[in-house]
């Protein structure tokens, strides 16, 4: 080999790795675009009680500087809500799917989901351990009323509702929502039971005391009833007869009542008086309740209306006393556990007292609240306008303050 061919060989080595070092440097390696390779969310699975809350995540694998960001979402809000961070709330019973997806243009379809189960809450149950009763005021005189109140106390915040009974009615009666109303001298127990747990039960004791009487007013208790039967101790009896102008007192048709000129009417016939049998009239009952003037025979809700001696027409009771305020307390019912047929209303100097009972086996009777009236003619007015075959038991009257 020459000389020349010996140096000319380095030359093309050193050319060659030349070259190839520029093409290199024109090439250098590619940047990868942005990728968003996958969402994982965690937790995969949650069941949670409504009001729960959880918090998910999202992991999210990039290359090339993709944004890690994801946009929420639920598929059933009614059952659970998810905020902008994911933060999962249980909001009713129900099964929902809490999305992740990536916010990244032309990735959006990578997305994971948590699976949602909303339990139904647990069940609290209240417990009584006391039942306070005030009364304001604790004694109040005839015809004026108190308020009864219960606080409810124990466990998981019990209702505070009580229903109420007096244990004497005839010294005083007690409503739904507590009221209660001063009937006769005495005392009674007021007491509220829980409605949460029936044991539980709070008392207070009411006293009822003479209404102060005006000079010269009138106080009276009628039974009424047929004649030659028991009068109730403390009542004097009435047995229908017929109002006469020189007495003021007595029966008068419905029409006339209240007017100048009442037109008198018999009722001896109308009078009833049951007697015990143990099945039809039951025994242990308020012995006024056992009797009663039919003041409207003729309008039975059903069935026949009175034989004679009875008269159907019907009739109201005018009774002489001095000018005055008075509070005045009614009955109204029929000791026969037969005799239903009616729809009792009275009406005391024009102001209702009783609108509308219907009796029934279980409550044959309704007592009126004292209702206070201001007699001005000299006779004191009771009529069943608006009634059905109303039948009267008795009438107490009491000056008011």
């Amino acid at each position: 080999m020459s000389n020349f061919a010996s140096f000319r060989r380095p030359l093309t080595i050193a050319a060659a790795l030349t070259a190839s070092i520029a093409i290199v440097a024109c090439n250098p390696t590619p940047t990868p675009s942005p990728t968003v390779t996958s969402v994982t969310v965690t937790p995969a699975v949650a069941t949670l009680a409504v009001k729960a809350t959880v918090q998910a995540t999202a992991d999210v694998v990039v290359t090339g500087g993709a944004a890690k960001t994801v946009a929420w979402t639920t598929s059933n809000a009614s059952v659970a809500t998810v905020s902008n961070a994911g933060l999962i709330t249980a909001v009713a019973p129900g099964s929902a799917s809490v999305t992740a997806t990536s916010t990244v243009a032309g990735f959006t379809g990578k997305s994971s989901s948590v699976a949602v189960t909303v339990t139904p809450p647990t069940p609290v149950t209240p417990t009584v351990t006391n039942v306070a009763v005030t009364l304001t005021p604790a004694s109040v005189v005839v015809g004026g009323t108190a308020q009864a109140s219960a606080a409810v106390t124990g466990t998981n915040s019990p209702a505070q509702t009580v229903t109420w009974i007096s244990s004497a009615p005839a010294v005083a009666t007690v409503d739904a929502s507590g009221k209660v109303t001063a009937l006769t001298p005495g005392t009674t127990n007021i007491t509220g039971t829980s409605t949460v747990d029936g044991t539980k039960t709070g008392t207070a004791v009411l006293t009822v005391t003479a209404a102060p009487v005006q000079p010269g007013t009138t106080t009276a208790k009628i039974n009424f009833q047929k004649a030659g039967t028991v009068t109730p101790a403390g009542y004097t009896p009435n047995t229908g007869s017929a109002y006469t102008a020189a007495s003021m007192t007595g029966w008068v048709t419905e029409d006339s009542a209240g007017t100048a000129n009442p037109v008198a009417l018999d009722l001896t016939g109308n009078a009833r008086s049951r007697d015990v049998d143990g099945t039809n009239v039951i025994a242990g009952g308020d012995p006024r309740q056992y009797s009663q003037i039919q003041m409207q025979c003729g309008t039975p809700t059903s069935g026949n209306t009175c034989i004679e001696p009875a008269t159907n027409t019907s009739g109201a009771f005018e009774y002489k006393v001095v000018n005055g305020k008075y509070n005045v307390t009614v009955s109204v019912g029929d000791a026969d556990l037969r005799n239903l047929n009616s729809s009792h209303s009275i009406n005391i100097e024009g102001v209702n007292a009783i609108s509308g009972f219907v009796p029934t086996a279980s409550n044959l009777f309704k007592t009126s609240p004292a209702v206070t009236v201001t007699v001005t003619d000299g006779k004191l007015t009771i009529d069943a306008k608006g009634g059905k075959n109303t039948k009267l038991n008795y009438v107490d009257i009491v000056p008011a303050n």
